[in-house]
């Protein structure tokens, strides 16, 4: 009781329990929250039939302990989560939580099926043992359940991760700020007059904690969310959830000037997935660059600055079908992306006064002239940004982005 006593001191068991609750309704996986014991400190939320069973059984059950136990271990390790195949041939994972740095525990999760193409892919937490199969009804149990696919898995993995960061950070932001507000009370008695430093420092961590409070809440309501679209079987709101909260994650992460093109292509994936999902047949898309050239160092957002160039003409639905592809080719040391766009866009001579116009022509801070000037500036002359018509002469532009293939300044 000790332990969850501690635990229970520094986040919300009650948010923490609905938490649970709505992703196993959500995602229809069981989970179960421990100690760094490994003693359950929740109560079990969407248990299977055929996990249920199989606990009730002595040799399986203690087999079952020393998976959840493995499991949490390696996330303990780690500190990441950790996603592998239990004795009975099911889909797990764990979610450590850690609280200022400490390792109290984690969320464990899963109980699915998946596909045994995509199983096979993943590590046994103990040596394989198919035993359990001997068991009438274990077995019935087992064959019942749906198949679902590991990338819903890895979502779900990845939405739970960031609901427990933002919960643990918010209450421990707010400890923190109890004790600055302390700290400052002393100050402020033996000092009559506080520097303009220390009150900019306090008020960035002032600020700190409130976007810890709102990112948890975010990610709360996009559980709720997906819950809702799941239980009334909408798969298309289900996905864009998902997509949303991948933006959404990607926006306000730590910030940053360098991110990689492999960062860059998910988030401009996951936006252009919402966007079709709005427009529907109006809007294709391709992403063709191979995963060996994801880690070339991109500036942050920058194909989202350019794709607003593209949006921002269209309104909220566009007037004729387009299509975007992005793909891209190695030319020495320069990686040359290029983005095509087919169909009712603006003409190449009306992107190419684009890329001309400086902000103080009008062209704004977010203009392609402000981007291809700060490729140079950052990586040398010889990158940057450029624009074409179509090689077919057809309705259309081409715009290339040469970035270097080994990092190089900071943006």
């Amino acid at each position: 009781m000790s332990e969850i006593k501690k635990i229970s001191e520094m986040i919300d068991m009650n948010l923490l329990q609905s938490i649970q609750d709505n992703c196993s309704r959500a995602m229809g996986i069981g989970a179960v929250t421990v100690d760094y014991k490994g003693n359950p400190i929740t109560r079990y939320s969407g248990f299977t039939d055929h996990c249920i069973k199989v606990r009730e059984v002595q040799g399986f059950s203690e087999m079952c302990a020393q998976c959840d136990a493995h499991g949490g271990l390696h996330a303990a390790i780690t500190g990441q989560p950790y996603i592998y195949r239990c004795h009975a041939d099911l889909v797990d994972f764990a979610v450590p939580l850690i609280i200022n740095g400490t390792y109290m525990g984690a969320v464990l999760g899963g109980q699915v099926r998946v596909c045994e193409e995509e199983a096979e892919q993943l590590e046994y937490i103990l040596p394989h043992q198919s035993n359990w199969r001997k068991h009438e009804q274990i077995n019935e149990l087992y064959e019942k359940m749906e198949t679902v696919s590991y990338e819903k898995v890895e979502a779900t993995v990845q939405i739970l991760r960031d609901i427990i960061v933002a919960l643990t950070e918010n209450e421990s932001g707010k400890k923190m700020l109890e004790k600055l507000e302390e700290k400052d009370k002393q100050l402020i008695e033996e000092r009559a007059v506080r520097s303009e430093l220390e009150n900019v420092i306090r008020k960035q961590e002032a600020d700190a904690v409130y976007r810890s409070s709102e990112f948890r809440y975010f990610f709360y309501v996009m559980n709720i969310l997906s819950r809702l679209a799941y239980e009334e079987k909408a798969k298309k709101t289900e996905q864009v959830v998902y997509d949303f909260a991948d933006v959404t994650r990607y926006e306000m992460g730590t910030p940053k000037k360098i991110s990689t093109l492999g960062e860059e292509l998910n988030y401009i994936e996951a936006l252009l997935r919402i966007q079709k999902a709005w427009v529907g047949d109006k809007m294709d898309f391709s992403v063709s660059v191979p995963a060996g050239y994801w880690g070339i160092p991109c500036p942050f957002m920058l194909l989202r600055q350019i794709l607003d160039h593209f949006l921002d003409g269209f309104g909220e639905e566009p007037a004729n079908p387009f299509k975007l592809e992005f793909y891209g080719q190695e030319n020495g040391d320069i990686f040359q992306l290029q983005l095509r766009c087919d169909g009712a866009v603006q003409s190449s001579d009306q992107w190419m006064h684009l890329l001309s116009a400086s902000a103080s022509k009008g062209g704004g801070d977010r203009s392609l002239h402000t981007l291809n000037s700060e490729l140079q500036r950052v990586f040398g002359s010889k990158y940057g940004l450029d624009v074409c018509a179509r090689e077919d002469k057809q309705a259309g532009i081409i715009i290339r982005i040469r970035l270097p293939l080994e990092k190089r300044g900071a943006f």
